[in-house]
C-alpha cells in the first residue's frame, strides 16, 4: 500500500516541477510570448504546433490590441500553410468584421498564399455588405442618420412659413379688394358729403 502512494506522490511532484518551469515560458509578456511562438513554430514550418500555441495565447485575458491582431494573422497564416485555407479565411473574416478598416497581413512578412486568402475574405465581406447593407450600416449608421434627421427638420419650417405666407397674402388681397370695392361705389357721395359740410360751415 505504501509503494503506490509513494509513486503517485513522486509523479505529482514531477508534474508540479514541470508546470513551474514550463508555465512561466508562456505566461510572460504577451508580445514576447508571441515572438517565441513565431520563431519556435511558425518560421520553422511547424504549423500545427503554431496553431495550438496561438490559440492558447489568444485565449489569454491579457492578450488584446495589436498583439491579438498579429497573433490572429499568424494563426490564419498557420492554417493556410497547414493545408486548411478555409480555416485561415475564417480567421481573417473575424478580423475584418471586428475592424472593417483592417488593412490585412504584411506582404513582406507573410507568404503570397496567405495574402491571397485574406483577399478572398475581404472580397466576401464586401459582397456581403453589398447584399446586406445592414452589415455596413451597423458600423456607419450614426454618421449618416444624424444629418438625415437634421436635414428633414428644417424642411418642415419652410412649409409652415409658406402656408402662413399664402394665408397672409390672401387676407391682404381680400382687404385690398374690399377697399377698392367700397371706394369705387362711393366716389361721388364722399366728396359730396364733404362739400355739404363745408357749405354748412361757410353759411
Amino acid at each position: 500500500m505504501k509503494q503506490p502512494i509513494k509513486k503517485t506522490t513522486a509523479l505529482a511532484c514531477i508534474a508540479l516541477l514541470l508546470s513551474a518551469f514550463v508555465a512561466p515560458a508562456w505566461a510572460g509578456d504577451p508580445a514576447e510570448d508571441l515572438k517565441q511562438i513565431e520563431y519556435k513554430y511558425y518560421f520553422r514550418g511547424k504549423y500545427p504546433q503554431a496553431i495550438e500555441a496561438l490559440q492558447t495565447l489568444l485565449a489569454r485575458v491579457d492578450v488584446s490590441g495589436p498583439v491579438a491582431v498579429r497573433a490572429s494573422e499568424f494563426l490564419a497564416a498557420s492554417h493556410v500553410l497547414a493545408g486548411a485555407p478555409e480555416s485561415g479565411k475564417g480567421v481573417f473574416a473575424r478580423l475584418i468584421s471586428a475592424d472593417p478598416a483592417y488593412a490585412g497581413p504584411d506582404a513582406a512578412v507573410f507568404k503570397p498564399e496567405v495574402v491571397d486568402v485574406y483577399a478572398q475574405a475581404r472580397a466576401e465581406y464586401a459582397s456581403l455588405t453589398i447584399k446586406n447593407p445592414a452589415i455596413a450600416a451597423a458600423d456607419t449608421s450614426q454618421a449618416p442618420l444624424n444629418p438625415a434627421t437634421a436635414s428633414t427638420s428644417p424642411t418642415s419650417k419652410p412649409i409652415y412659413k409658406k402656408w402662413w405666407f399664402y394665408a397672409g397674402a390672401a387676407a391682404i388681397v381680400g382687404v385690398v379688394a374690399g377697399v377698392a370695392g367700397s371706394g369705387g361705389g362711393g366716389d361721388t357721395p364722399a366728396p359730396a358729403s364733404g362739400t355739404i359740410a363745408i357749405g354748412v360751415q361757410v353759411k
